[in-house]
């Protein structure tokens, strides 16, 4: 991929394809628009060529459509923005990085519940 990192829109029709599968134009029109969000296709078309140039998307056609797939599956780009954010925000430092969400959070009970669970999975 050219760029590691989605803008909200990007990652709204990504969300779309990775929740289908595979997504026409039509198709993430109507997944946006049942979310709350109404593109235009002629937008949606040109933001899934877009995603496809940068190597997120792959097309086939089917037909007179194209049908768009994922590239890259949803944890892969989920770890590459989370280590892009990390390496930028954080210097690399995963404890810089749970400070700040620990800071600037409100966490309930179970989310205390669930970290205190995962640091004990990871050995900590």
């Amino acid at each position: 991929m050219a760029n590691d990192s989605l803008t909200d829109l990007q990652l709204s029709i990504m969300k779309v394809v990775w929740r289908l599968g595979d997504a026409t134009v039509s198709d993430v029109v109507e997944q946006l628009s049942g979310d709350g969000s109404a593109l235009a296709p002629t937008t949606v078309a040109t933001l899934l060529a877009r995603l496809g140039k940068q190597g997120w998307l792959e097309a086939s056609k089917n037909g007179r459509a194209l049908v768009y797939r994922a590239k890259v599956k949803e944890k892969a780009a989920a770890q590459g923005m989370l280590n892009r954010l990390l390496r930028g925000f954080f210097a690399g430092k995963v404890s810089r990085l749970t400070a700040q969400l620990l800071e600037s959070e409100d966490l309930t009970a179970a989310d205390l519940k669930e970290l205190r669970r995962l640091l004990k999975e990871k050995g900590g």
